[in-house]
Parts: C-alpha cells; sequence; structure tokens
C-alpha cells in the first residue's frame, strides 16, 4: 500500500522556500516512526532524497523531533565523562554490576579488561605487570594475540605461594598470550630484614632486574584497600602489624607492596626497605591501565587516580559511583 501525504510538496516549489514545520514533522514521522527509509519517504512525499535529508535535519534543528538515549546508557556515559573529566583519565570503561557481587563482579570486570588490554598494549612496548586476584583472572583471559617485540616485566618480587595470583605467574602468563619476552624478578617480594634485602640488592643480577623496572613504558595493576584481609596480608607480602603502622599514618590503598594517602602520595614504613617492587616515584611516571571492581574500593581507587598516570581505567558502575560521591 502506498502512502499518501495529506499535505504534499508542490513539485515545482522554489528552492528559495521553506518548508513549513507540518512538512517538516510529517516527514520525520514517516522516517522515524513509520520506518520507512529515505528512498520511501521520498516517493511517499513527491519529493527528492536530498529533500527528505534537508527535512530531516530541519526537524532536529527546529526541535520537531528529540533523540532520546536509553537512560541505562546515559548513566554509563555520564559516570565514563564524568571520571575521565575529574581525574584526566585518557578512557574509562564502565561496566554494568548487573546485581554481581565478590568474584563474580570481579571476573566480569576483569574479562572486559583483558579484552581492553590489547588497545592498550602495543608493539615494542615495555609492560610492568602487577598482581593479585584481578589481575590473575584478567591474565587467564587475555586473547592470543602477538604484539610484537614486546617485554612484560614482573613489577613485584616473587612469592612462596604457588597460586595463581601471583605476580610471576600474572607476567608469565600476559607474556605467552601476547607473545612477548618475559623478565621476571629473581628475588623475594619481601625479605625478614632490611639487611638482608640490601645484601641482594647487591648482587648482579637481581640489581639488574631491578634497573629494568624503570624502562618500563606502562602497567596493568590493580588496587586493594589498607587493611589486614588484603592480599598482601594473606600472601605474606605484609604483617597485620606493618598494615596497621600504614593505617594509622593514613593509608587508604596498597598498589605493588606500596601504600597510599588519599591524596595518592607514597606514606613510607616498616616494609618499604624489605620489599623488591617498582619504586612508587618510578610505577606513578607510566601509562597506566587499571583494572578494580566492587564500591568497597572506592577510597582507595580515588587514592590511585590522584597519585598515578592512569590512562585507562576500568571498573564498574557501582565503584564509579561510590568514586564520585566521594568529592
Amino acid at each position: 500500500m502506498k502512502f499518501t501525504s495529506s499535505h504534499p510538496l508542490p513539485k515545482q516549489a522554489g528552492r528559495s522556500a521553506q518548508p513549513s514545520d507540518e512538512i517538516v514533522a510529517e516527514t520525520a514521522w514517516l522516517y522515524y516512526v513509520r520506518g520507512l527509509t529515505q528512498g520511501e519517504v521520498a516517493r511517499a512525499q513527491n519529493i527528492s532524497r536530498p529533500t527528505v535529508a534537508a527535512y530531516l535535519r530541519a526537524a532536529k534543528e527546529r526541535g520537531l523531533i528529540a533523540i532520546k538515549l536509553d537512560p541505562h546508557h546515559l548513566r554509563i556515559n555520564e559516570l565514563c565523562y564524568s571520571l575521565k573529566d575529574r581525574f584526566a583519565v585518557d578512557e574509562v570503561h564502565v561496566l554494568p554490576a548487573n546485581g554481581l557481587q565478590g568474584k563474580d563482579l570481579t571476573k566480569a570486570v576483569s574479562e572486559v579488561g583483558a579484552h581492553l588490554l590489547l588497545n592498550f598494549v602495543e608493539a615494542e612496548d615495555i609492560v610492568g605487570v602487577s598482581w593479585g586476584e584481578t589481575i590473575s583472572l584478567l591474565a587467564e583471559v587475555v586473547p592470543y594475540w602477538p604484539k610484537g617485540h614486546l617485554k612484560v616485566i614482573q613489577l613485584l618480587g616473587s612469592m612462596a605461594n604457588p597460586l595463581i595470583m601471583s605476580s610471576e605467574r600474572c607476567t608469565s602468563e600476559i607474556a605467552r598470550r601476547l607473545d612477548g619476552i618475559c623478565i621476571n624478578m629473581n628475588a623475594p617480594a619481601v625479605c625478614s630484614t632490611k639487611a638482608v634485602a640490601d645484601s641482594l640488592r647487591s648482587e648482579t643480577i637481581i640489581a639488574e632486574q631491578l634497573a629494568q623496572l624503570k624502562s618500563c613504558t606502562k602497567t596493568v595493576f590493580s588496587t586493594s584497600p589498607c587493611n589486614t584481609d588484603a592480599h598482601v596480608v594473606q600472601f605474606k607480602v605484609a604483617t597485620p602489624e606493618d598494615v596497621a603502622y600504614y593505617q594509622s599514618h593514613g593509608a587508604l590503598c596498597n598498589v605493588v607492596g606500596r601504600f597510599l594517602d588519599a591524596e595518592g602520595a607514597q606514606i613510607k614504613g616498616p616494609l618499604d626497605d624489605r620489599l623488591f617492587a617498582v619504586e612508587w616515584e618510578d610505577f606513578r611516571r607510566m601509562q597506566g591501565f587499571m583494572v578494580v571492581s566492587g564500591p568497597e574500593k572506592a577510597q582507595a581507587t580515588r587514592a590511585v587516580l590522584k597519585g598515578a598516570q592512569v590512562s585507562q581505567l576500568v571498573l564498574d558502575d557501582a565503584l564509579a559511583e561510590a568514586i564520585l560521591a566521594l568529592d
């Protein structure tokens, strides 16, 4: 059935004639509501396709139609842009939590981060990799995608516990999937005393590996709140007494073994001289790919965003809202 307009435009209308709102609105109705193509609208209105396009533009300019975004996507976009503007992040990716919590949420956010990582890492990059549950889950699902002349370096020393979330395992897995050269650290994450740590640092091999950390151009990491439930305590990198010291001096989070206050400044304490990890001043100059989840990490995430150079941020919407609510 051919649709016939009740208000056809005369064929011989002059080029300078301005179409009425009625004609413009009817054209928009045919296209946006009825779902006709521009060609079908042209035939129905007895006008040319360029004229249809011009009428559709006029409908927008005159306010006769309004484009309405889905509220869900609009909210996600607002969170992304608010975080980008507030913390000078190049790219923010917000994942709807959709009721997920705990490890399920961490896994979902990590899986998204694993695919986005391919756009962050480029050939000839030197990428430092952190550790923990989030980075472990990410490493497990990074697509196999050779990058070419890529170096992947362990940012924190090795641990006695062989579980996959250790720094050396995360580094090895990401390097394997991106066909990069893996550089592990031949030192423990932490020593019992400063004297033992200083002795190890004087060893040529370890000294060279620590020096290589400064060459990293990019990092892949997460963060955790400064409390005794964090992995830094569970994996015996820090003791509960160590954490209590940093907490008492204002620490809110831990990143690659370093403790930060609310403004992202490092708080030094009893662990730092015994720790084998990238120095915070070196780390904060590198382009960071940060993956984090859960509103309980809002203060920790905000601290990192204020203190480090986070180029890309992957998180859930509940955490994004909690961060923005802090300011």
